[in-house]
């Protein structure tokens, strides 16, 4: 993305959104006058929107940067589909909608204000989508002007180069002029400066992952001290929502690359929720923690109510997870003869087996209705885990993962719920299925994402999905 491209996307269309939308809600009053006669509505007096209903007019021009960023209208806007911009409005009229029908329902309103309500939700989208196809057209019409593209230098192994520019968007290859391309292995500094210099070059282009800037490491500095930008293209296998962060430490600065949630103020009110939720819960559920205390010591009097076992926390930090116990109490012991005599239906370094002759009879009916996990709450309250997150996995399996990228799953809390609970949990006993929805839910990660797992849980849950 060029300079220009990045103000725009963070600033200017922002900006322009807001007063657009601004500019809408305050004419909505004539609107509706103007369509009132063929629809047959209640006409009414053109007011000022801003004095009249500051609630309507503040959640059109505040709330609608805000939530076009949060549904991702703003993220790489000059290479987006048509879809998939109609499917970000769709879910900003989601959240818009309930702004509205929240303040409709504590208020009393007359139909004309009804009426003007209706053509903002209606109008206010369609002035968004209008804007987007114009800029659009205007994004990719300079781009095929030849003076406004910008000079610029690949660099990497040819492999790397003809791999790595064809996969980006031909439509934003062609804000480019590519002058030259430079293979690692036959640089010449006299070469480079000449092509710089007669071709006005303003951008490299390095293609080969991190380890390329060790690999180019003259040819990038020979462009930075000339103030010529340096892209530095990652892998494929890169997490998709890597963020690149310029951290100042004294007079050092670093470079940080990130894949995990930033820490934002939707981080702080999730450990707030977490803490909360899981008190009320807690709360609500005492008498099952009576009846599964009772339960257990009819079953197997020998053994405790609870069960604590070693768990993999954030970033592989162990901490001592709660549960009601479900098994004999030489459970642990037995596993390796059960492994060896039942076998196992997950793949992976995860151990599932439907009929475990180590589980007792009630043990089976906490499992099922997820009782057994009750206990968790406590772990959520210390905070070595949340209500949405990767399942804590025992210490064991964590360190027999069988390649290290699966340990990106302990890049945030630990939870009791997610995608792979929801949708699969026992069902589907593929290990790699469990950590790539794992890892889609780090890459996608929201707090309305975990308020919307958190609710999808509660069928999962009541039906028994997967328990076994």
């Amino acid at each position: 993305m060029t300079r220009s491209s990045k103000f725009y996307l963070q600033s200017f269309y922002p900006l322009l959104d807001m007063l657009l939308a601004g500019t809408f809600a305050y004419l909505s009053p004539m609107v509706v006058n103007l369509l009132a006669p063929l629809l047959g509505w209640q006409m009414g007096d053109f007011f000022n929107l801003l004095t009249a209903t500051p609630f309507l007019a503040g959640a059109a021009i505040v709330s609608v940067p805000v939530i076009l960023r949060q549904v991702g209208f703003y993220h790489k806007q000059n290479m987006q589909r048509v879809s998939t911009a109609l499917r970000q409005l769709v879910a900003f009229e989601t959240y818009y909608l309930c702004a509205l029908g929240v303040y409709m329902a504590l208020t009393n309103h007359t139909d004309f204000f009804n009426q003007t309500v209706l053509i903002n939700f209606i109008g206010i989208p369609l002035t968004l989508f209008l804007r987007f196809l114009v800029t659009k057209y205007l994004l990719m019409h300079r781009a095929d002007q030849s003076a406004a593209r910008r000079q610029v230098i690949l660099t990497g192994t040819k492999k790397a180069m003809d791999k790595g520019w064809g996969a980006l968007p031909e439509h934003w290859r062609r804000n480019f002029n590519v002058v030259a391309q430079v293979e690692s292995s036959a640089y010449n500094e006299a070469e480079v400066q000449k092509i710089i210099e007669s071709s006005s070059v303003n951008g490299l282009f390095v293609f080969g992952g991190l380890s390329a800037h060790h690999d180019n490491e003259a040819i990038v500095t020979q462009c930075e001290v000339q103030g010529i930008d340096v892209n530095l293209v990652l892998r494929d296998r890169v997490a998709s929502n890597l963020r690149v962060e310029l951290n100042e430490v004294g007079e050092t600065r670093m470079v940080v690359l990130s894949s995990t949630p930033v820490h934002s103020w939707q981080r702080f009110f999730k450990g707030l929720l977490d803490r909360l939720t899981a008190l009320l819960i807690l709360i609500c559920s005492s008498p099952l923690w009576l009846v599964a205390a009772i339960g257990i010591k009819l079953s197997d009097p020998k053994g405790p109510v609870f069960f604590r076992q070693r768990r993999s926390g954030l970033y592989g930090r162990e901490f001592r997870m709660w549960k009601f116990r479900s098994m004999y109490v030489d459970a642990e012991a037995r596993l390796e003869e059960v492994k060896a005599r039942y076998g196992n239906e997950m793949n992976g370094p995860i151990f599932k087996l439907t009929n475990d002759p180590r589980i007792f009879g009630f043990g089976h009916f906490i499992r099922k209705t997820s009782i057994d996990e009750l206990p968790q709450l406590l772990n959520i309250l210390c905070g070595d885990m949340s209500i949405v997150g990767p399942r804590p996995l025992p210490v064991y399996e964590t360190e027999a993962f069988p390649k290290i990228e699966h340990r990106r799953r302990l890049s945030v809390k630990p939870g009791l719920t997610c995608f792979w609970q929801i949708e699969d949990r026992s069902d589907n006993g593929d290990f790699d299925n469990m950590v790539a929805k794992d890892l889609r839910y780090i890459d996608e990660w929201s707090l309305w994402l975990d308020i919307k797992l958190f609710f999808r849980t509660i069928p999962a849950v009541l039906f028994g999905k997967g328990a076994k």
